[in-house]
């Protein structure tokens, strides 16, 4: 851990505290795969988050930005198109998108072990209940379906996902703790601006999960930290980010907003 790691993630923290809980709650809902919210009901809470997960698995090696190449065509695919009787009737509407994609013959394989596996079956016919009370050993059991480690990106994502899909059921009543933040090149870009220097993807997660035990704010989770670092990584201005905090959701400004997009535009150079 590189020094004043500790105090710069409390800092942040203590920065981020001044954020009101109707933002935190409210920005979950602005994340580009929460686009397919609308096919929620016409899939029922099972077969959506099944669904849900595949496109979390695969979201990665993009064309461009996700809120733009992936979830966007992704969405209009699926809408195009009836629920499956089962996890496999996916692969067929699935494939005509990775065909063309970065990694397609990764992701095609990745399609097939994830559909194919025991865990997409229980996904497929479980409720808010069984996946709430169930929540780490989906997550443990998702990483090995997968061959992957735990806090591997497209694991812990996947699982941001799935606890999405619980918020959309009214679900706040799961065990997020432990499972870090997803790391790409937006997450790490904004860490390293943050802590003035290069750090590598172990040093990120470390980060974060300091700085969520220092965000002083009842029901934040990961999931809700993730979604802010994200959304605001891709900010590329001072105008930007008054924007984004001003009309993103609607709070009513203060001198503690001020405050934080202060601290976030000080990073960009303004």
């Amino acid at each position: 851990m590189t020094p004043g790691f500790e105090a710069k993630a409390a800092e942040v923290g203590r920065v981020l505290s001044k954020l009101p809980g109707e933002f935190w709650e409210c920005l979950v809902h602005g994340e580009p795969e929460l686009m397919f919210k609308d096919q929620y009901e016409r899939y029922g809470f099972g077969k959506f988050v099944t669904l849900m997960t595949m496109l979390a698995l695969n979201d990665y090696r993009l064309k461009g930005p996700a809120e733009k190449y992936y979830w966007p065509p992704l969405h209009e695919i699926i809408s195009k198109n009836p629920v499956p009787e089962n996890p496999e009737d996916l692969i067929p509407i699935l494939e005509q998108f990775y065909l063309k994609e970065m990694a397609k013959t990764a992701k095609i394989k990745r399609l097939h072990k994830f559909l194919k596996s025991s865990l997409a079956k229980k996904l497929w016919n479980s409720t808010p209940d069984s996946v709430a009370r169930n929540f780490k050993q989906i997550w443990h059991e998702l990483a090995k379906t997968m061959s992957q480690r735990r806090d591997a990106k497209t694991i812990v994502f996947a699982m941001k996902v799935i606890g999405e899909c619980l918020i959309l059921a009214g679900r706040r009543d799961f065990d997020f703790t432990g499972i870090p933040i997803p790391v790409d090149s937006r997450v790490k870009n904004i860490t390293q601006k943050i802590l003035g220097k290069e750090v590598d993807e172990k040093d990120v997660r470390k980060f974060w999960e300091l700085v969520l035990r220092n965000i002083e704010v009842e029901g934040v989770t990961m999931i809700q930290l993730d979604s802010l670092v994200w959304q605001v990584a891709g900010l590329e201005s001072c105008e930007e980010i008054r924007k984004y905090f001003h009309e993103k959701c609607k709070v009513k400004p203060s001198q503690e907003i001020d405050e934080v997009i202060e601290y976030f535009c000080n990073l960009v150079g303004e």
